[in-house]
């Protein structure tokens, strides 16, 4: 009978919880408001070396529109996942690297076509001098068209660039 009762009581909390009338929707800043331009899903190609791989993302509104999720290569062994949300007037991510480990960046700049992310502080690292990814830009060039370039440290120094090139699917 308890365990009937437990899950039961537990729906009925959670979804209290969430449905309470006198929440306010949270206030969203042009900038993410922005961001929501990439949710669907994106196909293309990355530049590894001197040669083209495919490559897929896909972004997708979460936590009632205040976070949106982006899944770099789903369903591969190197599938990773960046999360973007509102941190007071600006924008955060954090990136869950295939190495381990998982930066914090900063929105620096936002022109409407092109958005800068760079890491500040450490937070996600052991140490600045390990691998990891330090900067993100991402630019629209139209609604259909998004470049992606991943700057990546080691040492403290930067190490290289990842350029993924997308065309939106759906």
């Amino acid at each position: 009978m308890l365990r009937r009762i437990l899950p039961l009581s537990l729906f009925v909390i959670s979804t209290a919880i969430v449905a309470h009338p006198n929440m306010a929707p949270p206030e969203i800043s042009k900038d993410f408001q922005a961001m929501k331009q990439l949710v669907g899903t994106w196909e293309g190609t990355m530049l590894e070396g001197k040669k083209e791989v495919p490559a897929t993302v896909v972004y997708e509104l979460t936590s009632a529109g205040t976070a949106i999720t982006e899944k770099l290569g789903p369903g591969t062994p190197h599938e990773m996942i960046s999360v973007y949300y509102q941190e007071g007037k600006t924008i955060e991510m954090t990136h869950y690297c295939a190495s381990g480990n998982h930066p914090r960046m900063t929105l620096k700049k936002n022109t409407g076509t092109v958005m800068e992310f760079e890491m500040t502080g450490t937070s996600g690292l052991t140490s600045a001098m390990e691998p990891h990814m330090h900067a993100l830009t991402l630019t629209l060039s139209d609604p259909n068209t998004l470049k992606q370039e991943w700057v990546s440290f080691d040492k403290g120094k930067k190490n290289m660039t990842a350029v993924f090139s997308f065309k939106r699917k759906i």
